[in-house]
Order: C-alpha cells, then structure tokens, then sequence
C-alpha cells in the first residue's frame, strides 16, 4: 500500500515540474595580479605547485627501480 501511495506522489510531483535547465556561464573574470604583493604570491603558488609535482615524479621514480629491483616487472 505504501509503495503505491509513493509512487503517485512521485508522478504527481513530475507534473507540477516545468524543465530544470541551468544557467549558463557568459564570462569569467581573469585573475591578473596587478601589484607586486600579488603577483610574487603567483609566483610563489606556482613554484610550490612545481615542487609538488616534481617530488611526486621522483616517488614514483624510486618506487618503479624499487619494484624492478625486486623483480616485479
């Protein structure tokens, strides 16, 4: 009986629903640093994301010799 009662709430609440269509996106500001504060915190994030990705790269590196070093090539 319940799962009736669901299933036409369900179909009711379909009809009162005109389509959902989302917003689009017109335009998205650019992030130019303009003073210098700003643009040594760009450089800063830059280099520290560089950092990020190169440590990364080298664990992998020495995880890869690791696992030919045991033989699990």
């Amino acid at each position: 009986m319940a799962g009736i009662f669901g299933v036409a709430l369900r179909g009711l609440g379909m009809l009162g629903r005109g389509k959902k269509v989302s917003k689009t996106i017109t335009s998205v500001t650019p992030n130019v640093p303009k003073t210098k504060i700003e643009k040594a915190k760009s450089k800063l994030a830059i280099a520290k994301q560089k950092t990020k990705a190169s440590g990364a790269k080298l664990k992998q590196t020495i995880f890869e010799i690791g696992q030919k070093s045991k033989g699990k090539d």
